[in-house]
Order: structure tokens, then C-alpha cells, then sequence
């Protein structure tokens, strides 16, 4: 029986479709013609000589000079930090250019355990969004120093690592275990290894000795690069650098900086990260990662590159990043280079966006009903947020607070402040240092294990009244409340406690901002058109309100997370996370 793609390719049958009068960006060489692209059902079987821009089919459509580029893939995101379902999130940033992505559901995994892992799997297909679900490594991401709603041990991520539908190893943001050879990350690691499956990186400010151990151990990539310096380190020792430009975190100029007159990398490839529905609407996905590099210097071909081959040449994928014979027929038409907007985009041969407007709506898989019951708590009081110290005739303490914003690539630190203390409870009001007010912080265990409370104080967080709850809490996702006074902390923490999770701001007794996030505390039920009016009202009211200042969700749902240094705060305690130890809130009080 012949081969119909052959066939096809070489003339014998008609083609099914041929985008004419194009501008082939070729990621190959290097170049910039005009072409014509033959495809036959889902794959690109001919693309023509440079100059020759006409090709018989059964279907021809007009390229109208535009540059076609290969589908963009994004080698590291978490749906649910975009707060969308993954149809929903398909249905954003197809019209983006976005053909493929790696996605880590460690956020609803940490919540909802295997059911969560499955729900993500399930609705990702039948998307014309390529989806390559990564079993999420951390879950949760330090064992010995929070709780999560699951446990994924060795051996659990050994069983599901052979799942239909698991493509890697995501991200082993625990890399000082992997660095000390802990059993439990050595485990979990060997196990996607044995698979022969890629194991994604994690490793912030990891260097010299440590960054060689950190390879060696089988872990090839890092997307947490903050400055150039860093990055050019990592590339030179043959990393994967998944250069970021998040909601959160702008790492394009500094890196960009560092490395555009040195040529062209292959081991450069984008990332989004954690992107608000907001902003993958206003902004766009890797189109606007690509752009960010231009932007910065870097030529556009090689941004080009880095968003398409190179991330598909890191996937060990031949069969997508590229517009040549044999690759699956991801097409992204572009306006122009610059702006790297997009007018049409197609999947797998089939038109899904037509002059920037998706017109292939995709297909929804809603969650179980107990995925919308996740916050396991008891009512909150609010003595349960005092801070005290054990002398009861101390007038003073030395505190340990988390000092946000501390340095470049280093996002929060320890600030030791002295604080007045009146009948045995640590006061924060009269603090009048550079990074005034302070705040409180609690988080509470929210799925039902245990009652662990951890307390802490904040420096530079920036609320300067009331209290905003959360159950976005990298990445165990427990309840996190913080605030200037205990009355609104303990109304905003019980009002997600009753709604089953989101985020909310509360002044004077009354709630001025929420977030509904019903499914698993972390996303929404509705489309990104629908869901992003409400990031931005968010966003708005609490910025005017009472937390002033750049990145107010950032500064939310950072102090939480274990695994970025060097400073958090966990249901159990705080962590300094170079050492992977607990260290006290109460230095010394007198």
C-alpha cells in the first residue's frame, strides 16, 4: 500500500491545502523568502522553492505577503495560574500563536492529589492546543517543611510517570534535596530517568559546584533565570534556558542584555510561566515573550527560533517547531516580525484563528462537584493571628520578619525588626523603618490533614490597611491571610473559608475586592473574556484601597513558597529555604 503523505508530497495525489503568497520564516537557515506551504491532512508535505509563492490544491488560501512562522511553543506554564480551565486557556492563546504547550498542574495536584492530575489530563484533550501534561516533581514542594492536599513519593511518581498522557518530569523545584541527595528527590527524579522521559528544571540562584551537581544529577533546564549574569552561566554549562516573562516576573531584559551580540543559541527557549487570563488578553502568550525580546535587542529570527525549534529540539520533538516536509502542519500567520501580531493560526492543517478571532471553539470538560469544596477549615478567630512571646514581661522583641523584593534574583529575604510588645503580644504598628508598614501573615492548613497555623511578619508587602485572604498560595495552596489589623484578617480568611476559596480584600469590617475561584480554590468556570474585567476590578480596588504599588498578587502568593529564596513562610513555620530549615519568628524578647 502506498504511503499517501508521500504521495502527496510528491505530487501524485492533490494536496488538501496550500497557503500561498507567503513569507517563510525559515528557522532552519536563517532566511526570509517568499514560499508556499502544501499540506496534506494534518502535516506540511511540500513547501516550495524561495520565489516560487503559487501551489496547486484542493484548497488555497492567501497569505497576502504575511510572515508564516512555525506554531510558538511554551516550554513551562501552569494553566491554573492563569485562574482558566484548559479549554479556556486554549481558547486564549490560540489566537496568539500558541500552537504548544508544557504544562506543570502541580498547583491543582497540590490540592486535589491524583484527581487533580487526571482532570488537567482529560480536559486537555481533544483541544486544538497541543497539550504535554509534565506529572508534577514537587507535591508537595518541600515535604519536611509544609503540607499540601497530597503526597506524590517516589514510588507514586514512579506509577504515574508510565500514564498515558505524562510526557515528562515538571519542574524539581526542591533542588536543594536533589543537590544533598535526598532519598526522596533522588527517587522521584531516577524515576522519570528509568522512563526516558525529560525531567524540567527548577534552580534559582543555584551556581558554581552546586549547578554541576544540580546537572549531573539529570535535570537539564531552569526557567528561573533573573538576571543575565545567571543565565549565561547556565547556558554556558549546556543548560535549557527557558528565558520567562510572566505576570509576575520580567526576566527578558536582564538576560537579553547579556546575550545579544553573542549570535544565535540553541539551547534558548521561552516560557510564560504564571500569566493572568488578564494579561494573556491584553498582552498575548509567547508572541509577547518573542516581542520582549526584539524589543531588547535580540534579532527577531532568533527570538523566532527560540519559541519554536529550539523548544521543540529541547522536547526531543521533530514533528513540530518547524514549517518543512513531515512536521505537523502548525502554521502562525504574522503581520509583521515586530509587533508579532497575529492574524492567522493553524493546528494540525485546520484553520482554528481567522484575522486574530478564534473560530473553532474547543471542547469542555467540567470538574467533579467536590472539586468545588476544597477549603477544609474550622471558623478562624481572631486570637488565632496573634503573634506572643513566651516572656510575659517583655516589653520588646527581635522578630523575624520576610522582607519582600530584597534583590535582584533574590525575591524575599529575612529583616530582623524590633518591635514593641504589650501584655505578651508582639505589636507592629509603631514600626517606621524603609520598608514600613509591616503586616501580619497567617496560613492555615486549608485541606483537612491537620490544623497547622504557621504566623509571621511581612516587610515590604505594602497593605496599608485591612487584609487580603487567599487560597492562590504557592504551592500547597494553603490559606494564606495578610493584613495590618486582626479584625479584617479573620473576616477576609473566613469569607473564603465559607466561599470555598479565591481572593478577597477586606477594610473596616467590609469586603471591597474579591476573586471567585470555585474550582479547587485556584480557578475559575468562566472564559477568560468573562473572568478578566474581574482580575482587573481586582487588581484596581485593592491597588487604590489599600495595597498601593506594582505586582499586588505577586506579593500575595510569594511569601508561601519554600523554594524560592530565601525567606517563606509555610503552614509549619518559616523556612529559610537555602538551608531547608526551619528558623524561629521570635528571636529574642526583653
Amino acid at each position: 500500500m502506498k504511503n499517501a503523505f508521500i504521495s502527496a508530497a510528491h505530487g501524485d495525489i492533490p494536496l488538501d491545502l496550500a497557503i500561498e503568497n507567503i513569507n517563510l520564516v525559515n528557522v532552519f537557515s536563517g532566511e526570509i523568502y517568499p514560499a508556499a506551504i502544501g499540506i496534506f491532512q494534518d502535516k506540511i508535505v511540500h513547501v516550495t522553492k524561495p520565489g516560487e509563492t503559487k501551489l496547486a490544491a484542493k484548497q488555497t488560501i492567501d497569505g497576502q505577503g504575511k510572515f508564516a512562522i512555525p506554531g510558538l511553543i511554551d516550554t513551562h506554564v501552569h494553566i491554573e495560574s492563569a485562574m482558566l480551565t484548559p479549554s479556556a486557556y486554549a481558547e486564549v492563546v490560540l489566537p496568539h500563536g500558541t500552537t504548544t504547550i508544557v504544562t506543570d498542574p502541580h498547583e491543582i495536584t497540590n490540592v486535589l492529589g491524583e484527581e487533580g492530575l487526571s482532570y488537567m489530563i482529560e480536559a486537555s484533550k481533544d483541544l486544538d492546543l497541543r497539550i504535554l501534561t509534565f506529572l508534577p516533581s514537587c507535591v508537595p514542594a518541600a515535604p519536611r517543611l509544609e503540607t499540601a492536599g497530597a503526597d506524590f513519593t517516589p514510588e507514586v511518581v514512579e506509577r504515574l510517570m508510565t500514564l498515558d498522557g505524562i510526557d515528562g518530569l515538571a519542574e524539581v523545584m526542591n533542588y536543594y534535596d536533589v543537590i544533598h541527595q535526598d532519598p526522596r528527590m533522588a527517587g522521584i527524579v531516577q524515576a522519570a530517568l528509568d522512563t526516558g522521559k525529560i525531567a524540567q528544571g527548577h534552580a534559582p540562584t543555584v551556581s558554581g559546584r552546586d549547578l554541576s551537581a544540580y546537572i549531573i544529577a539529570g535535570i537539564d533546564s531552569d526557567h528561573e533565570c533573573r538576571t543575565g549574569e545567571e543565565a549565561l552561566e547556565k547556558i554556558q554549562a549546556g543548560m535549557i534556558v527557558e528565558i520567562r516573562e510572566s505576570s509576575f516576573s520580567h526576566n527578558m531584559a536582564p538576560i537579553a542584555k547579556v546575550i545579544k551580540d553573542k549570535g544565535y543559541f540553541p539551547n534558548i527557549c521561552l516560557c510564560s510561566d504564571d500569566v493572568l487570563a488578564s494579561d494573556l488578553l491584553q498582552q498575548g502568550h509567547i508572541n509577547h515573550v518573542v516581542r520582549r525580546a526584539i524589543e531588547e535587542g535580540i534579532e527577531p529570527i532568533n527570538a523566532i527560533r527560540f519559541g519554536t525549534l529550539n523548544a521543540a529540539n529541547r522536547l526531543g520533538r521533530t514533528d513540530i517547531g518547524a514549517i518543512s516536509p513531515g512536521r505537523i502542519a502548525d502554521i502562525v500567520l504574522l503581520d509583521d516580525l515586530e509587533s508579532m501580531h497575529v492574524s492567522e493560526v493553524f493546528t494540525s492543517g485546520k484553520q482554528t484563528v481567522a484575522n486574530g478571532t478564534l473560530i473553532r471553539k474547543q471542547t469542555i470538560i467540567s470538574p467533579p462537584s467536590h472539586f468545588f469544596e476544597t477549603v477544609k477549615l474550622p471558623e478562624i478567630k481572631e486570637e488565632a493571628l496573634t503573634i506572643t512571646v513566651e516572656n510575659s514581661q517583655a516589653t520588646k522583641a527581635l522578630v523575624n520578619a520576610i522582607e519582600y523584593d530584597y534583590a535582584p534574583g533574590i525575591p524575599t529575604n529575612f529583616l530582623e525588626v524590633t518591635l514593641p510588645v504589650v501584655n505578651g503580644e508582639v505589636q507592629l504598628d509603631s514600626y517606621d523603618g524603609k520598608k514600613a508598614p509591616l503586616n501580619y501573615i497567617a496560613v492555615f492548613h486549608r485541606h483537612g490533614h491537620n490544623t497547622n497555623v504557621a504566623k509571621g511578619v511581612l516587610a515590604g508587602f505594602g497593605i496599608t490597611d485591612g487584609a487580603v485572604a487567599t487560597t492562590v498560595a504557592h504551592d500547597s495552596h494553603n490559606l494564606a491571610v495578610l493584613g495590618v489589623n486582626k479584625k479584617d484578617m479573620a473576616i477576609a480568611a473566613n469569607h473564603l473559608r465559607k466561599n470555598n476559596g479565591g481572593m478577597v480584600a477586606v477594610k473596616n469590617g467590609k469586603i471591597v475586592a474579591e476573586l471567585h475561584l470555585p474550582i479547587a480554590g485556584l480557578m475559575t468556570t468562566e472564559s477568560a473574556e468573562e473572568f478578566s474585567p474581574k482580575i482587573n476590578n481586582f487588581l484596581d480596588r485593592i491597588e487604590s484601597t489599600m495595597m498601593p504599588g506594582k505586582n499586588p498578587i505577586h506579593r500575595l502568593i510569594i511569601a508561601t513558597l519554600p523554594v524560592i529564596p530565601k525567606a517563606k513562610i509555610t503552614d509549619m513555620g518559616l523556612v529559610d529555604v537555602d538551608k531547608q530549615k526551619f528558623v524561629p519568628l521570635i528571636l529574642d524578647s526583653y
